[in-house]
C-alpha cells in the first residue's frame, strides 16, 4: 500500500508539472528564508551565553534618569567580600583619552621592527578569568594579570607580531618605547557573539603602578569603571539587588541632600544578566554597540509570516485542484477505499511535496548565505555535516509544514461523494472555495504588511539621515590624535594645514557628534543644591564656527584670549535646564569635572548656541557644556569638494611632520554620523528582501489559483467570444474577482499595518508620521503586481 501511495504520489507530481513546480519553489524559497532568519535569530539570542553558567553572570548598572553601565572600580570585590552570594566578580574599562573616548596605543616588537596601532585593550582585575570563561590557550590562568608589567594577548594579535615563534616571555613596547610589557598569555580570539571584545589585555596592577597612586579614578567616588559579578548558583539576584543601594551608602561619601535626590528619583545600583546585554540595554557607555530586542521580534514575525504565505499557497493549490482529480477519488472508494486511506494519500504527497520544498529550501541557504550575511555584517554559516541538526530540523519541518498544510485538503478531498464524482455532477462545495478565498485575503494582507512595513522603515532612516542636525556635517574631515602629545603642537600643525588649498578651516575637540560623550554635573554658583548633568567637550577656539553652530546669545570662543580658558559655552537645553536668566550671559556656573581630585572649576557663560543633535536621534537633545583647553582627540577640517583627493594627500603629508608613531586615518563626519544607525540599515535591507520574496511566493500562488480557475471557465470564455463579447469585457469579468479579493487584504492590511508601524516609530524621538500616501503607494504596488500576475493568462 505504501509503495503504491508513493507511486502515485510521484506519478503526479511529473503530472502535474506547473503546480509542482509552484508548490516545491514556493515552500523550497519560503522556507530557505526561514532558515535563513532562524540562523539570523538564533546567532542574535547566543550573545555571551559561552561562558560557563552565564546565567549566574551579572553587569552591576547605575540607574537613574539617564541610566549607565559604569560603577565604581571597588565596588566588584567589595561584593565577594560582603554578600556571600556573590561567587567572584571583577572591574574592568576600556583605556581613555581626553574626554573618555578610547585611546590609540602605538605597540611595537622591537627585534622585529613592527609596529602596530592598537586601540581594543581593556584594562582588568586579575580575577577577570574566575567571572568570565574566556580561553586561555598559552599561560597559567591562575598566575596571569597579577604581575606588574604583564600583557595577554589574542591569538590573532600575537600572529601579528610574532608570527609563528613563540610568544611568552616576550617583550612588546609601548608608545614611546620606554614602556616595555611581557606577553604572559595568549587567549583564542573573543567570540563573535560577545557584548564586548578587544586584542590585549592589561591588568590594573600595571596600569596603577604607572599612574598616580591617588588618582579618584579607581575609588568609590569615581562611576567609571565595567563591574561584573558571578553569583552562587541558585541565588537570586533581585533579593541582592534590593540591598545594594543600602550597602553602597557605607562605602560611598554622600551628602543628606544628594540621598535625598537618590531616594526621590528612585537611584539604584542594577544587576543586569549578561545574556540580555546585547539585545536589551541601549543605557550610556555601552563596551559596543548592541543589537535590539524589536528587530529580533521583527526577523521573527517576517519569517512566521513567510512560511504562512509559503503554506496558504500549498494549502490553496491542493484544494482547487481537487476538480481534476475527483475521478480518481471516486474510483478509489467505489474499489473499496476507506476515507482515511484516501486521507494519507493526500497526506503523503503533501509531506512528499513538502520535504522536497525543504531540500531545495537548504540548498537555496547555503547558496545565498554570502549575500545573507553581507546584508547582516555578520559572518554565520551552515554547516550541514558538522552540524548534522540542521538536516533533522530540514527534514522535521517538511514533514510537519506537509502535516499542517496538507491537513484541510486532505480531509477536504477524502470526503469526495463517488457516485456524484462518477457521474460528473459533483462540484467543489462553496465552503471550500470560499475557505480558499479567505486565505487568499489572508496573503494578500500579510505582503501588504510587509510591503507598507519596508517603505515606511526606509522613509524613517532616510528622514533619519536627511534631518537638520543643527550643525554641517558635509565636507567635514575628521583625523584622529592618537598621540595625546600631539595636542602641544596642535598650533603649529593648524598654521600648516590651513595653508592647504582646500583646507577652509581647521580645528580641534575632544568628542565629536555621534559619539559617546563624557557626563559631569554642572550648576549655578549661588545654587548647588540645582545640579543638571551635562556631557562636556574640550574645543579649540574655532570648532563653533567649523561645524556652523548657530550662537544664539552672546559670542564664540576667542583666539588668545586668556580670559575665554575660564569661560563656558552652552546649549540651550543646559541653560533653560540650570534656570539661568535670558540671555543667560555672565552667569557663573560651576562644573564637577574629572581633574584628579582637583575642586571643581568655576566659569562665566560666554555664549549660548542652538540646540543640536550631538548623539543619536534615537536620544533627545541633553545639555552640553564647551570648554576651551588643549585636550583634544580629533583635529577637524572643513574641506571644499573641488579635488578632494589631493587636498586629503596634503592634509596626510602635514600630519606626518608632526606625527610619525603613529598610521594617519580620516573619516568624514557625515558617515561617521550615518553609521549610528547600521543596526536599522540592515534591518532595512533584510525586511525590504524578505518582503520582496514574500510577494513573490504569494503571486506564485495567485498564478496557480488563476490558472486552475481559468481552466474551469474556458468554456464559459468561449461561449461569450461566440456572442460577441470583447476582450476588455472578457478581461474585466475574469480579473475581477481576484482584484476584489486584493482590495479586501488592503482594507485590512492598512489599519493592522498602521498600527504595527507606529509602535516601532516610538524607539525614535525624532520620528517621520505615518502618511497616508505610504499606504497607497504600498496598495498600488501590491494591486499592480498580482494583477500582472493573471494579465498573461487572462489572455490567454
Amino acid at each position: 500500500m505504501l509503495r503504491n501511495y508513493i507511486k502515485i504520489a510521484f506519478r503526479n507530481l511529473v503530472k502535474e508539472r506547473l503546480y509542482s513546480f509552484i508548490n516545491i519553489f514556493g515552500l523550497g524559497f519560503g522556507m530557505a528564508c526561514v532558515l535563513l532568519i532562524v540562523i539570523f535569530v538564533r546567532d542574535e539570542l547566543s550573545y555571551d551565553k559561552f561562558h560557563e553558567d552565564a546565567g549566574d553572570i551579572y553587569r552591576v548598572a547605575w540607574w537613574s534618569q539617564q541610566p549607565q553601565t559604569r560603577t565604581p572600580h571597588p565596588m566588584a570585590l567589595a561584593m565577594v567580600k560582603d554578600f556571600p552570594q556573590v561567587n567572584a566578580a571583577t572591574s574592568l574599562s576600556p583605556l581613555w583619552g581626553p574626554g573618555l573616548t578610547r585611546e590609540t596605543f602605538s605597540v611595537r616588537n622591537l627585534e622585529k621592527d613592527i609596529t602596530f596601532d592598537e586601540r581594543n585593550i581593556l584594562s582588568v582585575d586579575s580575577t577577570f578569568f574566575d567571572v568570565f570563561s574566556f580561553e586561555l590557550v598559552k599561560g597559567n590562568r591562575n598566575e596571569v594579570l597579577r604581575q606588574i608589567g604583564g600583557l595577554l594577548l589574542s591569538e590573532k594579535a600575537a600572529k601579528r607580531y610574532f608570527g609563528d615563534e613563540e610568544p611568552l616571555g616576550k617583550y612588546l613596547a609601548i608608545n614611546d618605547d620606554s614602556t616595555l610589557l611581557v606577553v604572559e598569555g595568549i587567549f583564542k580570539d573573543v567570540p563573535a557573539n560577545s557584548h564586548f571584545h578587544f586584542d590585549a589585555l592589561v591588568s590594573y596592577v600595571t596600569i596603577k603602578a604607572f599612574e598616580r597612586g591617588d588618582d579618584p579614578y579607581y575609588t568609590w567616588a569615581d562611576f567609571g569603571h565595567f563591574n561584573y559579578i558571578r553569583l552562587q548558583p541558585g541565588s537570586d539576584p533581585n533579593e541582592l539587588q534590593e540591598q545594594l543601594m543600602e550597602w553602597a551608602t557605607g562605602y560611598l561619601e554622600v551628602s543628606e541632600e544628594d540621598m535625598q535626590r537618590v531616594v526621590e528619583e528612585n537611584m539604584h545600583f542594577k544587576l543586569q544578566p549578561i545574556a540580555d546585554i546585547h539585545l536589551h540595554s541601549q543605557i550610556r557607555w555601552e563596551l559596543e554597540s548592541n543589537g535590539n530586542i524589536d528587530y529580533v521580534y521583527i526577523m521573527s514575525a517576517a519569517a512566521f509570516l513567510i512560511l504562512v504565505v509559503a503554506c496558504v499557497n500549498f494549502m490553496n493549490l491542493t484544494t482547487a485542484r481537487s476538480t481534476d482529480r475527483s475521478k480518481e477519488i471516486g474510483i478509489r472508494k467505489t474499489l473499496g477505499a476507506y476515507k482515511f486511506q484516501v486521507t494519507n494519500q493526500f497526506l503523503g504527497e503533501s509531506v512528499l511535496t513538502a520535504v522536497a520544498g525543504m531540500v531545495l529550501a537548504g540548498f537555496i541557504a547555503e547558496v545565498s548565505l554570502p549575500f545573507f550575511n553581507q546584508l547582516t555584517g555578520k559572518t554565520l554559516e551552515i554547516s550541514y555535516l558538522q552540524h548534522p541538526e540542521w538536516i533533522v530540523i530540514l527534514l522535521a519541518s517538511g514533514v510537519f509544514t506537509g502535516i499542517i498544510s496538507g491537513l484541510y485538503p486532505a480531509f477536504f478531498l477524502s470526503s469526495v461523494h463517488p457516485v456524484k464524482t462518477l457521474k460528473g455532477i459533483d462540484k467543489i462545495k462553496p465552503k471550500g472555495a470560499t475557505f480558499r478565498k479567505a486565505l487568499m485575503v489572508f496573503q494578500f494582507t500579510i505582503s501588504l504588511l510587509l510591503i507598507a512595513g519596508s517603505i515606511i522603515i526606509y522613509d524613517q532612516l532616510h528622514y533619519i539621515n536627511n534631518r537638520d542636525l543643527g550643525f554641517d556635517q558635509e565636507q567635514v574631515m575628521v583625523v584622529p590624535m592618537k598621540n595625546t602629545d600631539l595636542a602641544g603642537s596642535f598650533e603649529a600643525m593648524q598654521i600648516e594645514l590651513s595653508a592647504i588649498t582646500g583646507v577652509e578651516a581647521v580645528s580641534a575637540a575632544s568628542n565629536i557628534p555621534g559619539q559617546q560623550f563624557n557626563q559631569n554635573s554642572i550648576f549655578k554658583t549661588e545654587d548647588p543644591q540645582s545640579r543638571v548633568s551635562s556631557s562636556e567637550v574640550f574645543v579649540d577656539a574655532g570648532l563653533i564656527d567649523v561645524l556652523g553652530l548657530e550662537v544664539l546669545y552672546g559670542r564664540s570662543f576667542l583666539e588668545n584670549n586668556p580670559a575665554d580658558s575660564s569661560s563656558f559655552i552652552l546649549n540651550e537645553t543646559a541653560a533653560l535646564n540650570l534656570n539661568l536668566e535670558p540671555p543667560y550671559i555672565g552667569s557663573e556656573i560651576t562644573w564637577s569635572w574629572d581633574n584628579n581630585g582637583q575642586p571643581p572649576a568655576r566659569g562665566t557663560v560666554i555664549g549660548v548656541v542652538k540646540d543640536f543633535n550631538y548623539n543619536s536621534l534615537h536620544s533627545p537633545v541633553r545639555p552640553l557644556l564647551f570648554c576651551l583647553r588643549p585636550a583634544y582627540n580629533h583635529v577637524v577640517l572643513k574641506i571644499s569638494g573641488a579635488d578632494m583627493l589631493n587636498t586629503i594627500t596634503k592634509v596626510e603629508a602635514v600630519w606626518k611632520q608632526f606625527e610619525e608613531r603613529f598610521e594617519f586615518e580620516y573619516s568624514f563626519l557625515s558617515a561617521d554620523l550615518e553609521s549610528q544607525y547600521i543596526g536599522e540599515q540592515k534591518t532595512a535591507r533584510v525586511f525590504s528582501t524578505f518582503s520582496f520574496i514574500a510577494v513573490i511566493i504569494a503571486c506564485f500562488g495567485l498564478f496557480g489559483i488563476a490558472s486552475i480557475s481559468y481552466s474551469q471557465r474556458m468554456k464559459e470564455v468561449s461561449v461569450r467570444k461566440v456572442f460577441g463579447a470583447s476582450i476588455m469585457r472578457l478581461l474585466s469579468l475574469l480579473i475581477k474577482d481576484f482584484a476584489r479579493l486584493i482590495a479586501i487584504s488592503i482594507l485590512i492590511g492598512i489599519p493592522v499595518t498602521w498600527y504595527i508601524m507606529e509602535k516601532w516609530l516610538q524607539n525614535f524621538n525624532y520620528r517621520i508620521e505615518l502618511s497616508a500616501m505610504d499606504f497607497i503607494i504600498s496598495a498600488a504596488v501590491l494591486l499592480t503586481v498580482a494583477l500582472m500576475t493573471v494579465t498573461y493568462l487572462t489572455f490567454q
